[in-house]
Order: C-alpha cells, then structure tokens, then sequence
C-alpha cells in the first residue's frame, strides 16, 4: 500500500494515522511541536464535549474511557448573574484531557499508533504554505493555527481572550458564563486534577473580561487559577460553508476542515470522527464525502442561530432568550430533552454515526 502523510499529531491526525495504518497503508506524522497534542503552551486541558463514548469508540477504532474520557457529574449554566445546575449526563457530556501527558487522549492515541506502526517526524519544519507539494491524499489536520488557514485560504474568525490553568480534585464539573464581558462564553473543566479555563470573544477582549470572570469563578464556583495567559486563536465558522474535506487532492480533517460545532464550539467529537473519515477517504472518496456531508449537514443551521442568538440581540434580550430557553428546560429535563437533542445535531457526528 502507498505511504500516508498525516500533518499535525492532534486528535483528528492521531485518528486517522492509526485508521490509515489499519488499512494497511505506511503511515507518517509530522508535527511541528516536540510532542503530540497540540499547542504545548496551554496544555495540560480539559475539553468537555457531548459524546457517546462507546458508539464513537467503534467508530473511530479507539476505545474511550477513564481516565482520558471521564463523564460529566455536573454542570453549571451561569446566565447573566444567575445559575442553573443540571446532571451531565442530560448533554452527554464528558471531561477530556488534552495533551502528552499518559491520561491524556492524545497522548492515549499516540501509543495505539506507534503499535500500529506509524513513524512520528517530531520538531518537523513543515510548513502549511508548500502543502501543494506534499503526495495526493495527504491529510492535513493541522488544527487551529491561522497560518494554516491563512495559506490555504480558508475562511475563519479570529478569536481573543484568555486561557487559564490550575489544579483541582474532585468531582468532575463544567460550569459555563454568558455575561455582558462577551458575545460568546467563558468555561471551566476539570480532570485527572487538572482545571482549564478559556475566556473568550470574537472581538478584542480587554483586562475586565479575566478580572471580572475571575472573581465569578472564585465566589460562585470555588475555582482559583494558579495561571493566566492571554490568547488568540481561530474558529472555522466564518461562513455557512466552511465545512470542506478536500483541498485539491489532499484530504483535510479536524477543526481545520470545519468539523465543530458551530454554536459552542464543542471540537473534540468533531475531530475523532474526521479523523476517521480522512482515513476512509484515502482509499474511498465518494463513501467518505457522502458521510462528512451528511454528518456536517445541519453545520449552517445552527450557525444562523448562532449569529442571531449570541450575535445579533442586544444584551437584554440575549439575557431573556437564554434564561428563559435554560430555565425551561432545566425544571423539565425529562419532557423537554428533544430540545438538547436538537441542539446536539450540530456537533458532528453525534447520535448519527
């Protein structure tokens, strides 16, 4: 079988370099880092994201469980000053570990791939501008870095604010902030004892969003981060059709080919189940692309409601809609779940692979 080049030993590279070498291909990551998982600098990370882990675990290959994947106890939805708690398990949701430690995911996923035999080029000096030059049905899974997106023309937003870390045992919890600071949301995630925090917006975010969430978190949530560290970042929701598995003969995968959810921002599902299709799409094209349209079909929906809802309304009437949508379905979990469900078809993959 051809040899496989794989860019970038994040979730949705390390998936499908372990999917493509199953297939019997030669396989070869390269990673810019000196290690898997990403940006190094914010890393050790928590992710929470929706998932079925048992259902994706075949899907992808991978079996995912404690204590990379460990299920959500809690949750708390801070809207405007006041706080809903509900049971994680009502969102599926679940606390991931990101980056190279042994309970991470990634660090899960980079052992199963070297005993699958793929061979790791770390510190590689490739760069995203002469991806042109690299063999057909290469996969480029770059992640969220704007020259990637920069040099092969995608279209993404910028993003600002602050990623936090700490130390914290316990139960795991999420707790997410929607205020007047941000047209988006700040949140918090713990596992393995390790708190993550991101604090961000589309727009330039100054010093009162951190001060102001900061004391939030230490009053309504008991959380006190040891670390702050200003960040920028990108998301690929700058148009309705950001979503795309090719560019030109190569194969794209993760955030970098717009498989995330539009609204929260939930990536960690979305990068699996890429991964899994790149690697399909190296030796099936028209099953793979049949299967990231459909997965990724109701993508643009939930991005006009995005921009409605946290976008467009003023902050009053943001502050009525979600309170009033939250609170609803918090005092009725049972007879008002369709409505998570509904929200759920905009993480990639979820309840339809």
């Amino acid at each position: 079988m051809s040899e496989v080049i794989v860019v970038g030993a994040g979730l949705s590279g390390l998936t499908a370099a372990i999917n493509c070498a199953r297939a019997g291909h030669q396989v070869m990551v390269l990673e810019r880092f000196k290690e898997v998982g990403g940006l190094p600098r914010v890393h050790p990370a928590v992710d929470a994201t929706p998932m079925e882990p048992e259902a994706l675990g075949r899907f992808i290959g991978v079996e995912l469980k404690e204590p990379q994947v460990r299920p959500t106890e809690s949750v708390g939805m801070h809207i405007y000053g006041k706080c809903w708690d509900y049971p994680g398990s009502a969102m599926f949701l679940h606390n991931i570990e990101r980056g190279s430690r042994p309970t991470a995911l990634d660090y899960q996923l980079w052992e199963i791939a070297k005993a699958e035999g793929v061979k790791f080029e770390f510190n590689s000096e490739f760069k995203t501008k002469d991806a042109a030059w690299l063999p057909p049905d290469s996969i480029i899974a770059t992640g969220l870095f704007f020259e990637a997106f920069s040099d092969m023309d995608i279209p993404y937003v910028q993003l600002y604010g602050w990623v936090a870390r700490g130390k914290k045992d316990g139960p795991t919890r999420v707790a997410g902030y929607m205020d007047t600071y941000t047209r988006d949301y700040c949140y918090y995630a713990n596992n393995n004892g390790v708190t993550f925090g991101l604090a961000f917006g589309t727009k330039p975010v100054d010093k009162s969003l951190k001060e102001r969430w900061m004391e939030q978190l230490a009053t309504e949530e008991d959380v006190i981060f040891s670390a702050w560290e200003e960040h920028e970042g990108v998301a690929p929701i700058k148009r309705f059709n950001n979503p795309r598995l090719f560019w030109g003969d190569k194969i794209l995968a993760g955030t970098f080919a717009g498989m995330q959810d539009p609204f929260f921002l939930f990536g960690v599902h979305g990068a699996l189940v890429s991964g899994k299709i790149a690697a399909m799409a190296v030796d099936d094209k028209a099953q793979a692309y049949e299967m990231f349209t459909r997965l990724t079909r109701s993508f643009k929906y939930s991005l006009a409601v995005k921009r409605l809802v946290l976008y467009t309304l003023p902050h009053p009437l943001r502050k009525l809609a979600l309170r009033t949508l939250i609170g609803q379905w918090s005092q009725h979990l049972d007879s008002l779940g369709f409505i998570m469900d509904i929200a759920l078809l905009s993480v990639p993959g979820m309840k339809k692979i």
